[in-house]
Parts: C-alpha cells; structure tokens; sequence
C-alpha cells in the first residue's frame, strides 16, 4: 500500500524500538513567545506523504505559508510536547534538516 502501513507476510512481527530527539526551531533552540509547534502531513495526490514540524503563532498562519499541488490532502496536528519519537536513528546532521522549521 503506497503511503501507508505496509504488510510483512514473512515472518512473525516485531516490536518497535524508538529513539526520543526534541525537536527546536532555529538555532537559539527557543521558538518566540506565542510559537505553537504543528505536525503538518500532506497526502500528494500520487500517493505520496510528506512530513514537517512547523511553528506558527496559529493554524492559520500555516495555511497561507505552504504550498501544496492540487488535489492534496493536508493534516494537521498541535503538539503539545517538542519531544518526537523515531523508529531508525538519525545522523546529527540529518536531525538538523529533517526538524529545521519551514522558511
């Protein structure tokens, strides 16, 4: 299944180790006073997923920054904690980029 929860027919399955990071925008590492962090996901119309944290003062404020093609689907979610859970360790310098915050 494109853009979602594959299947494993082989084998039995496993159970999920996560690495905790926290995630903070710019290089102070505070976001501003009145900054919410969102987890925004986009649904491409090929079947595609696309994941960023974003911080804005409100949801709004993040409709009219991004760029999406037509036919998308966007969630999302206010998160109340700056702590993410991943599944695969990441390399400091990919951390860096992959929880950058949108320009």
């Amino acid at each position: 299944m494109r853009g979602g929860a594959e299947e494993s027919t082989a084998g039995e399955a496993a159970p999920v180790t996560f690495t905790c990071y926290r995630i903070t925008p710019g290089e102070e590492g505070i976001p501003e006073e009145g900054m919410n962090t969102y987890s925004v996901v986009v649904l491409l119309p090929d079947g595609d997923v696309k994941h960023q944290v974003v911080w804005a003062r409100a949801p709004e404020d993040i409709g009219d920054a991004i760029r999406v093609p037509p036919g998308s689907r966007v969630i999302m979610t206010e998160m109340k904690s700056a702590l993410v859970w991943d599944s695969e360790a990441m390399e400091e310098e990919e951390q860096a980029v992959e929880a950058a915050p949108a320009p």
